[in-house]
């Protein structure tokens, strides 16, 4: 194997070098399916990205997103590959999470990379961004399962649309909840600081400023049903359980702290494992929203 291994990374490493990128990419495909390592997935990466397979390439190179980030010539062709693929809301956060490690000068240079590629990127698209902005935006008028497909594309466009799309569907009452969590999520990771309206899974709608909001994961709640679900010895029913509890998490986010008590009551109200006959108003309510909310998110 380690011969064929060995034999298959020479030949993809001269289709590279020939310009024979649909070879490359199919050796080094072959190769990095047999041994994973940094230097296949950045050859295979540079062989997606030389054929213009920018989001493939993107996303790959996210396996190693480490290794790019320790050298400042990986991270900035990283940067590029993501840039034009139109990964801007993941190139943003990624600049937010590792900002505290850099110093002045890799923060100007990065962040200046950056914003030049997403104004070329949004003229040179300027139709494709626009076409696309306006079907993310009217998703609430699809079913759920449709909605989630469309959603994707929003990750796709430049951060500025995004935060223009993102904050039109989180008033839109027909878009589905989840999404709309993991849309205020994506706003607190931004830090986002402008007060925006929310219309949540009561029916209600309120006022928040995403960057002053909680990380749901850091929560007392989140991990004492996590806590409480890995117990079991069963892996497969621990993992189904734990998936149904954090999607209704998800749901309530970011007032789960408000309405959920960490308890064996809203365990039960989560997993509908019991009757609730004899449960608290306010339990039986938000159970019966919670339900309904992931069915309609089930339905294929």
């Amino acid at each position: 194997m380690d011969k064929d291994y060995a034999l298959l990374l020479k030949q993809g490493t001269a289709a590279l070098e020939g310009n024979a990128y649909e070879k490359a990419s199919a050796l080094l495909t072959e190769c990095y399916s047999e041994k994973k390592t940094f230097r296949v997935n950045f050859l295979l990466v540079t062989a997606f990205a030389k054929q213009g397979e920018y989001v493939a390439a993107g996303e790959l190179a996210e396996e190693y997103l480490s290794e790019y980030i320790k050298n400042n010539n990986y991270f900035e062709k990283y940067i590029l590959i993501n840039a034009r693929a139109g990964r801007f809301v993941h190139l943003k956060k990624l600049m937010l999470s590792i900002d505290s490690y850099l110093n002045k000068e890799e923060r100007v240079s990065f962040t200046s990379m950056l914003a030049e590629e997403e104004v070329s990127f949004a003229a040179e698209h300027r139709d494709n961004v626009d076409k696309m902005r306006k079907k993310v935006m009217h998703c609430g008028q699809a079913g759920p399962l449709e909605q989630r497909k469309l959603f994707k594309q929003a990750y796709l466009l430049p951060s500025s649309v995004f935060l223009q799309v993102g904050k039109y569907l989180l008033s839109d009452p027909d878009v589905h909840s989840l999404i709309k969590s993991n849309i205020i999520d994506d706003f607190r990771t931004l830090k986002i600081a402008e007060k925006i309206s929310f219309y949540f899974c009561d029916q209600k709608t309120y006022t928040l400023v995403p960057k002053k909001l909680h990380a749901l994961e850091q929560t007392n709640t989140y991990s004492y049903f996590q806590t409480k679900l890995m117990d079991d010895k069963n892996q497969i029913l621990q993992n189904q359980l734990w998936r149904e509890v954090r999607l209704k998490l998800i749901l309530l986010y970011p007032f789960e702290q408000e309405i959920v008590l960490p308890s064996e009551k809203w365990l039960h109200a989560f997993l509908l494992d019991e009757s609730l006959a004899g449960y608290p108003k306010k339990i039986k309510k938000w159970a019966k929203i919670l339900e309904n909310e992931l069915s309609s998110w089930k339905i294929q």
